[in-house]
């Protein structure tokens, strides 16, 4: 049966000295032993986080790989054996405040992969700061291979490509951050050397920031969403500041300028994709490459026309299913994204989404009042993913 991560020790800390307390005798011990949710007001439900977990299959392992799965889609594709499949437990638990999204999750022995095809599918721009609170984990990261311990700090870019195999040995337990790209390169100068990055458990810069991440879950049910953005933003700035000075000293690395090349043709076009202008022709004279080049730079995902439909069909999905804009008629939506014929639109859009506009909007005012669970959910658009898409436009 799955069990979720409630609260990982992953590092042990030296309290501070508690300044004399002067309430009445036994009121601080008694204060002490309630959790920290049950000694402040509840979170008015306005203020609360977004709140997801996983329940326990009542059915076969087979079943709870399958729940677990439709989770992280199509953010990670999955790939396990049948045997892996029959022996599968895992949990997955998740909360937003619209501007990030914190997850905690377990799995025993499979591979996620985030695979030039997947990106996209689901070109999220977000960083993961993923603390491996329990087990471990092996893979590569683009070119990069991978190993993380308990207790380290693994940081993937999911604008590139990566293979992760969890629960080798002991079942993997992680506690990931997840945070818009925008909000945490500023301090970078070398971004495309952050993915595979790690540090290190036994480092001071490991056990501060997972301990934090760590006291993060811990104080997750009773955070206003507020609350989480300021800790969020604050761990995110202090990660970033920590990393700064390791992605510089790793200096450039092979073959780093054509994927930072790839990297800012796309932040081109996402800048840019409300022009009607914006085609395969104008992005090569942008940046001065023929149309060749920058087919063979954007083969793997599709090519680059495949990549700029892709994209405006994702903002198109995140305006229609935008609780602001929930009254805006959905013909005008389309338009505004390039999509000047409504049928036409409708079609592609349920092929790429499996579902119509119009049900995507009623899914996601489910999803706003806690009724959507993974049975109500888009074909291929797990939780996870329309969490990811919320922070991008916050």
């Amino acid at each position: 049966m799955p069990q979720l991560v409630n609260d990982p020790a992953v590092a042990e800390y030296r309290a501070p000295v508690a300044k004399p307390d002067k309430r009445p005798a036994g009121a601080a011990a008694r204060a002490a032993a309630q959790p920290a949710e049950a000694r402040r007001s509840p979170v008015p439900a306005s203020e609360a986080l977004g709140r997801f977990a996983l329940a326990p299959a009542e059915g076969q392992p087979s079943d709870t790989f399958r729940d677990w799965r439709a989770g992280l889609a199509p953010v990670f594709d999955v790939a396990a054996t049948p045997a892996e499949i029959a022996a599968f437990a895992g949990g997955l638990a998740a909360w937003s405040s619209g501007r990030f999204v914190l997850t905690t999750c377990r799995a025993t022995r499979l591979h996620l992969i985030r695979s030039p095809e997947t990106v996209g599918r689901s070109p999220v721009d977000h960083v993961a700061i993923r603390l491996i609170a329990a087990g471990s984990l092996r893979g590569s990261a683009g070119a990069s291979d991978v190993a993380a311990e308990a207790g380290d700090i693994l940081f993937l870019d999911l604008l590139q490509s990566l293979t992760l195999q969890l629960g080798a040995q002991d079942a993997t337990e992680d506690i990931t951050l997840w945070v818009p790209r925008a909000r945490f390169v500023a301090a970078l100068s070398d971004e495309h050397l952050l993915h595979g990055q790690a540090l290190r458990a036994g480092t001071p810069a490991g056990a501060v920031i997972g301990a934090a991440l760590a006291a993060l879950v811990r104080q997750a049910d009773a955070m206003t969403r507020a609350e989480m953005d300021a800790l969020a933003a604050g761990i995110s700035e202090l990660t970033a500041r920590v990393l700064a000075p390791v992605l510089a000293a790793a200096g450039p690395a092979g073959g780093a300028e054509p994927l930072a090349s790839f990297l800012t043709i796309r932040r081109y076009i996402d800048r840019n994709l409300a022009a009607p202008t914006l085609d395969p022709d104008a992005v090569a004279r942008a940046f001065g490459l023929s149309r060749a080049s920058l087919y063979r730079l954007f083969e793997p995902i599709g090519g680059v026309a495949c990549y700029i439909r892709r994209q405006r069909l994702n903002r198109a999905y995140q305006e229609i299913t935008a609780p602001s804009l929930r009254e805006q008629r959905i013909g005008p939506i389309a338009h505004r994204w390039g999509f000047r014929n409504l049928s036409a639109f409708n079609r592609l859009f349920a092929q790429t989404f499996g579902l119509t506009p119009g049900d995507a909007r009623a899914a996601a005012g489910r999803c706003r009042e806690g009724l959507l669970t993974l049975a109500d959910e888009p074909a291929g658009k797990g939780i996870l993913a329309q969490w990811l898409e919320q922070t991008a436009r916050a």
